[in-house]
């Protein structure tokens, strides 16, 4: 399914690089496992080939583009209701999406602009931060973890030096 040097995202351990495969026997039963290289010297896991497909794991973007043009459309204005604020970012976290989890930080920086953020988001913000960057690390070898999150930092900040236009009214536009 995958091949060495390909830069897979996994839904629990994040980023990383198929570094090769093994075999391995447990209780007279053998598999063949992908062996992963996580990204930000955390370790590697080993994902069973013939399971690999269910686990929800996706190939890694191929570079920024994705994310430059999220950044580049107006945010959505998010809800009044922390409630559904939450419950919208949380559910675009869960889809595991590039462009899904580009729009939820945009929007959580953009709202971060001109409202405090609750506890909750300012960690969904975090979480964000985190699982993109280590995407962009991924993709970009020569970058550090560290050096990714700045990378990706700058671009949030660039969005609203542009001065970016007001919000779009979700509510108004149909789903």
């Amino acid at each position: 399914m995958y091949s060495n040097g390909d830069q897979i995202i996994h839904p629990r351990y994040g980023a990383g690089t198929v570094t090769g495969k093994k075999k391995l026997t447990l209780q007279g039963k053998t598999r063949a496992y992908h062996i992963v290289e996580l990204v930000g010297e955390r370790g590697e896991v080993m994902i069973p080939v013939d399971v690999a497909t269910d686990m929800n794991i996706r190939p890694a973007i191929e570079d920024l583009t994705i994310i430059e043009e999220v950044f580049a459309e107006p945010p959505c204005e998010l809800s009044d209701d922390y409630r559904a604020r939450q419950a919208k970012i949380q559910k675009q976290i869960q889809t595991r999406e590039p462009m899904a989890m580009a729009q939820a930080l945009r929007d959580l920086f953009w709202r971060e602009q001109s409202d405090k953020l609750t506890a909750v988001e300012t960690k969904l913000k975090g979480r964000l931060m985190k699982m993109i960057s280590h995407e962009i690390a991924v993709i970009r070898p020569d970058l550090t973890v560290e050096n990714a999150t700045n990378q990706l930092t700058q671009m949030l900040v660039k969005m609203v030096q542009d001065g970016m236009p007001p919000p779009e009214d979700t509510a108004a536009a149909p789903s």
